[in-house]
C-alpha cells in the first residue's frame, strides 16, 4: 500500500513539473543583427540592431508612439531608452560576451535609437569596448526563457574577419553563439 502511494506522489510530481514546462516559453522573439568591424585582430566597432516580433511590437507601438505618427520621435526615444532599454542591463542585454570563456559584464552602450520598421519595434545601439577578436565570443539568449534571441548567419555583418554562427547547446532556451574566425582577412 505504501509503495503505491509513493508511486502516485511521484507521478503527480512529474505531471506538475511537465505541466509547468508547457507554460515556459518565450513571450518575445528578437532577431539580432550584429555589425562588427575588426582591425589588427581587435574588434574596433560593435553595433547591434534588434528587431522585435510583430505581436510584441504591436503592443509596444501603442505605448511608445504617443503622438500616433508611426515614428519614434526624439522625446519618445528618450522615454524608451530610460524606461525600457536601460532596464535590460540587469539581464546583460541578453548577451554574454565571453573572453577566453569567461563572461564579461556588458559594457556601456551608446547611440541608442528606437525605430518602427515594417510594424516592428527596432532597437539599434553601439557597444563601447574594444576586444581582442581571437578570444571573444558573443552568446545571445535568455536563461529565464521569456525572450528568444534569434541569430542567423545572414543577419551578421563582419568586416575584417569571418563569422561563425551556431546554436548554443541549451536544453531549455533559444541561444546562439557568434564567433569570429580567421581574423587575418584582408
Amino acid at each position: 500500500m505504501e509503495f503505491a502511494r509513493i508511486v502516485k506522489i511521484k507521478n503527480f510530481s512529474l505531471f506538475c513539473l511537465f505541466f509547468n514546462f508547457l507554460f515556459a516559453h518565450p513571450h518575445t522573439f528578437i532577431e539580432v543583427y550584429p555589425n562588427i568591424k575588426v582591425k589588427d585582430n581587435k574588434i574596433i566597432e560593435i553595433h547591434f540592431k534588434w528587431k522585435i516580433d510583430e505581436m510584441t511590437s504591436s503592443m509596444l507601438i501603442m505605448e511608445f508612439d504617443q503622438n500616433g505618427d508611426g515614428k519614434i520621435s526624439k522625446k519618445e526615444n528618450t522615454f524608451i531608452y530610460n524606461n525600457y532599454f536601460t532596464q535590460l542591463k540587469d539581464y546583460n542585454f541578453y548577451t554574454d560576451i565571453q573572453i577566453k570563456n569567461k563572461v564579461q559584464k556588458f559594457p556601456k552602450t551608446k547611440n541608442f535609437k528606437a525605430t518602427i520598421e515594417n510594424n516592428k519595434i527596432c532597437y539599434s545601439f553601439d557597444v563601447e569596448k574594444i576586444y581582442n577578436s581571437k578570444d571573444t565570443k558573443f552568446n545571445f539568449g535568455d536563461t529565464d526563457f521569456f525572450v528568444a534571441m534569434i541569430l542567423k548567419k545572414e543577419f551578421v555583418k563582419v568586416v575584417g574577419a569571418k563569422a561563425k554562427v551556431s546554436e548554443l547547446d541549451n536544453d531549455f532556451y533559444f541561444g546562439y553563439k557568434l564567433e569570429l574566425i580567421n581574423t587575418q582577412v584582408k
